[in-house]
């Protein structure tokens, strides 16, 4: 499992902040913006919230499978979440670590998640705050 000793600490500290309802203005952050660390951070927020989004929208057409992959020690899951109205479909490979961090940002996507996986969503490693 990826543990978030991975994630680089500026990178926590940001995730951390958008998780908790901050905003950030490209015009009043903009050095927070040319750091590689802090879009990183903000990508992952803005990818999560997006596919918590969907999953909470069409969470019916949701399929979760663990991806096996003999190389690759961390767990990695692809959440395929079909559109039936636009006949299409959406897959989102997450880690263990991502899919933890989406199920903690979005409460009613948990059940979800681990209905259409059938067991227990793994535990995510959290460091203490600072």
């Amino acid at each position: 499992m990826r543990r978030v000793n991975d994630l680089h600490p500026t990178t926590w500290r940001v995730l951390r902040a958008l998780r908790a309802g901050a905003r950030l203005s490209r015009n009043r952050h903009f050095a927070l913006f040319e750091d590689r660390h802090t879009r990183r951070a903000i990508t992952l927020h803005r990818f999560l919230s997006s596919v918590a989004e969907d999953v909470l929208a069409h969470g019916e057409g949701l399929e979760v499978t663990l991806l096996e992959a003999p190389l690759r020690p961390a767990d990695r899951f692809a959440l395929e979440i079909r559109f039936p109205r636009l006949h299409g479909r959406r897959t989102a490979y997450l880690s263990a670590f991502e899919l933890s961090l989406l199920a903690e940002d979005a409460p009613g996507v948990a059940p979800i998640l681990e209905a259409a996986l059938g067991r227990a969503l793994p535990a995510m490693d959290v460091p203490s705050e600072d």
